[in-house]
């Protein structure tokens, strides 16, 4: 079954992803591009929380008042249907971006917050973790479907997964 390929959002059009060394006299050689690392931010996907707001129309809902944080109904709130599918929908957008010289962009380590719906956006894009101290070369991850890299089983690790709880925002 052929898959099409997913349409970037709006943002992610010509903005210079792909990477490349450049000129020499852009300072960048062989050896120091081989150990940059690129930071990705991603906000969680659409949550419970969200919705609340914006039926509401501020963030007045979110105010607890005198009970504590953990009573509140919002508090930890987890994925919508709809934020289920925005995560999946990066995930395919991820599986075609070319990224350090493959035909997608592949990740080593995703930092989350111990907030449900940041986990569940996690395990949608992301998949499964890397088993906690098991070396990249042993894992046998596997290239998203469809990419020259699946197809010549090249094997991809899963990312470590680390959970902060310095990443929670506050409210």
């Amino acid at each position: 079954m052929a898959t099409s390929k997913p349409t970037m959002p709006k943002g992610m059009l010509d903005d210079g992803f792909e990477y490349t060394l450049g000129p020499p006299s852009s300072g960048f050689s062989i050896f120091l591009a081989s150990r940059t690392k690129k930071v990705h931010f991603i906000r969680h996907a659409e949550g419970y929380h969200n919705v609340a707001t914006s039926e509401t129309g501020s963030n007045e809902c979110l105010l607890r008042g005198n009970i504590p944080a953990k009573e509140h109904p919002l508090y930890d709130s987890r994925l919508t249907s709809v934020g289920i599918h925005q995560a999946q929908q990066l995930k395919e957008i991820l599986a075609h971006r070319p990224s350090g010289g493959r035909s997608f962009t592949a990740f080593d380590l995703v930092v989350v917050s111990p907030l449900t719906r940041t986990c569940e956006t996690a395990r949608h894009i992301f998949g499964r973790a890397r088993t906690p101290g098991s070396p990249a070369f042993l894992d046998p991850g596997q290239a998203p479907d469809g990419t020259p890299e699946h197809q010549a089983g090249i094997p991809v690790p899963a990312p470590r997964i680390l959970i902060r709880e310095e990443c929670r925002e506050r409210w």
